[in-house]
């Protein structure tokens, strides 16, 4: 390992591959560390027994067109969910889709009983108010999302029963107290994109975005323990390195200075089954279950999830009280009730740092990707909490020190 790179980005989540890989291609001298074994972060996957277990349920949008730019799509072979969601409603299924992109379940998305008329037609007025929406450019008062879909006109029973279930999967709160406009931000994606899984897993996402960079400037298992004030950081292992410039990414930024990120947490089963269940392109969502919040039938998208020739599904829980063994007999006796069969446990993951929480005002702050004189910060923290909000950081950040070396 060089001991004096020009620029020395530490932790491989996106923003800091992102950072590595537009340094590669602006030839500027850097190396970068990782604690872990693996690339991404808070986004990949764990291999195991034939199976792919996402290190908890996550997707791409597709309309993600910076972090696309990255990509090979070829390589990665995007999978689709169908749009919109399957929702446990008194105890039946009912689709709520997009018709335009999802002509198929017109006339179930019409006829469902959980929006009315009125909320259908919101619906299309919120897609198309948003079709080019961008959170730098939103000047109106930032209010909690639940907030907001009531000043729109929303009904109570589509808030709680689609609005409530299917954005806590994603922002993973219930209450809906994030931020309206990163609500704005994540309904206008989803609006234009799909939900996909990269055919192998998620863990195909950093692993591609790395695929151009040189090999001997990425270190794994390399634990940053101290950056002095004279910019000399010291690894867990005792080596002493001597960088110009320093990009601190994720949690690493805490080295320098105590940044109170607060995340949401998550916990996500994975279970094979034998029957695989009608409608299972969507993700299914469950208003009434009081732990269950969405389940996703991952074979059904990829399946490369399972090399078994089985069935593999995951169940997110964003909030119980009950210990990790009655959560999991409660989940295999709600899953077998619902869908019958047979289940088996397969991965149990709880997950403490999963997704940044951005309540209303979140986006007033100001970020500096500058901390000091060669000291960065980079994160989706500093942009918006999804993959593109630390895509754009790592590239931001990046062209922050071409400028600087010029």
């Amino acid at each position: 390992m060089k001991i004096n790179p020009d620029v020395l980005i530490i932790g491989a989540g996106i923003s800091g591959i992102t950072c590595a890989a537009k340094c590669q291609e602006k030839n500027l001298d850097f190396i970068l560390i990782e604690k872990d074994k693996r690339p991404g972060g808070r986004l990949g996957s764990i291999y195991e027994y034939g199976y792919t277990f996402d290190i908890g349920f996550q997707v791409f949008n597709t309309s993600y067109n910076i972090t696309k730019s990255l990509l090979n799509l070829n390589q990665i072979k995007l999978q689709y969910f169908k749009p919109g969601a399957l929702i446990r409603n008194d105890n039946h299924f009912e689709i709520i889709s997009d018709p335009i992109r999802d002509i198929g379940q017109t006339f179930n998305t019409l006829f469902s009983s959980i929006p009315t008329l009125k909320d259908k037609l919101k619906i299309l007025k919120l897609k198309f108010s948003l079709l080019n929406y961008s959170i730098e450019k939103d000047q109106s008062e930032d209010t909690e999302t639940r907030i907001y879909l009531q000043k729109f006109g929303f009904s109570e029973n589509m808030i709680n029963s689609f609005f409530s279930p299917f954005f806590a999967g994603v922002f993973l709160e219930k209450k809906l107290n994030t931020s309206s406009k990163f609500f704005k931000y994540v309904f206008s994606k989803l609006s234009k994109g799909y939900a996909s899984l990269p055919l192998n897993g998620m863990q195909e996402i950093p692993n591609n975005i790395l695929r151009n960079i040189d090999k001997n400037k990425i270190f794994f298992d390399s634990d940053v323990e101290e950056v002095g004030t004279n910019k000399q950081v010291k690894l867990s292992s005792g080596q002493i390195l001597k960088p110009s410039r320093i990009i601190l990414t994720g949690a690493s930024q805490n080295l320098i200075n105590k940044v109170n990120v607060k995340k949401n947490s998550v916990k996500t089963l994975y279970f094979k089954t034998d029957s695989k269940p009608n409608y299972s392109k969507y993700i299914h969502i469950f208003p009434d279950e009081k732990y269950i919040n969405n389940i996703a039938f991952l074979t059904s998208i990829s399946d490369q999830y399972s090399v078994n020739n089985d069935i593999l599904l995951s169940v997110s829980i964003i909030k119980t009280d009950l210990s990790q063994t009655k959560l999991i007999s409660h989940v295999l006796d709600r899953l077998k009730n619902i869908y019958g069969g047979n289940f088996v446990l397969l991965k149990y993951f709880d997950i403490q740092q999963a997704t940044i929480y951005q309540p209303k005002n979140y986006f007033n702050k100001k970020s500096r990707h500058k901390l000091q004189d060669d000291i960065y910060f980079c994160g989706d923290n500093m942009v918006h909490g999804s993959i593109e909000g630390a895509v754009i950081s790592g590239i931001r950040v990046s062209d922050m020190l071409c400028e600087n070396f010029i």
